[in-house]
């Protein structure tokens, strides 16, 4: 629990200077940023511009910054273009950015993926790529096969949601490279969804820890001691209730908190 992140997904009616506020608040002690378009929420997006703001409720509230998301390789024009982004939160303390394979399946992306991984590099952060159920690199299997054939020093995104989605278990992850697996982000939910529902369900539709049938106590069991963990659980029904961002954040983290207890006993 001493570095667990409320991943920006959570609470995707705030800014990124209150995204901090209410970390704080909560209990946690960093927080990831979503600082490249397109947005799923465009109240979401943090840009160079809020630069000032954002390293104020930063350093007021004393949460960091872990993660940048997220950068699609999948995308028309070169990845150069993420350098701004990419730019923008390293200078505010990020550690690490996410990418994703989503689009029509196209014959350069290793290349494409060495090329992040080199412009991540050149701003001091490390690589992260998220195999999504929706996406061309969908299980975790395909995360690392594509990061060994780019020849890069990256690391998984483990999405709870992805990996149920994909027909993975704590024994798929247990099967992966304990040094291949760098995050996991925590989520719960039904184990059978209708496949029309999945898009909808991984950006508004998650329910927090023990409210679902995810075997979330076994994929913590297998992972590495290194993996750092972020609570990502948009809940369109809380919103609907109108619960404040902040009385969502800390119901996510007392939950995630009792699940970490219950992986302890």
């Amino acid at each position: 629990m001493n570095d667990l992140s409320l991943d920006c997904l959570t609470l995707p009616d705030i800014g990124s200077a209150d995204l901090f506020r209410i970390a704080a608040e909560a209990g946690y002690h960093s927080a990831s940023l979503w600082v490249q378009e397109p947005a799923l929420y465009p109240v979401m997006l943090a840009t160079p511009a809020m630069h000032g703001e954002i390293a104020r409720a930063m350093a007021d509230c004393g949460v960091s910054l872990g993660n940048l998301e997220v950068f699609n390789l999948n995308i028309d024009g070169p990845i150069a273009d993420y350098e701004p982004a990419l730019t923008f939160g390293a200078s505010l303390g990020a550690r690490t950015a996410t990418a994703i394979n989503f689009g029509v399946p196209r014959p350069d992306i290793v290349e494409r993926l060495a090329a992040f991984h080199a412009l991540c590099a050149k701003h001091g952060l490390e690589t992260l790529v998220e195999p999504i159920s929706m996406g061309v690199t969908r299980t975790l299997q395909d995360g690392v096969d594509l990061i060994e054939a780019a020849g890069v020093n990256a690391q998984l995104v483990v999405d709870c949601l992805h990996l149920i989605r994909t027909g993975g278990s704590p024994q798929t992850l247990a099967a992966i490279a304990p040094h291949h697996v760098g995050y996991v982000q925590i989520c719960d939910g039904p184990l059978v969804i209708a496949p029309d529902e999945i898009g909808p369900e991984s950006v508004a539709n998650r329910l927090y820890p023990g409210e679902g049938e995810f075997p979330l106590t076994g994929i913590l069991g297998v992972l590495p001691p290194h993996v750092r963990l972020g609570v990502e659980t948009p809940n369109q029904a809380r919103l609907q209730r109108k619960l404040s961002p902040l009385e969502r954040a800390r119901e996510a983290f007392s939950a995630t908190l009792a699940l970490l207890g219950e992986k302890a006993q």
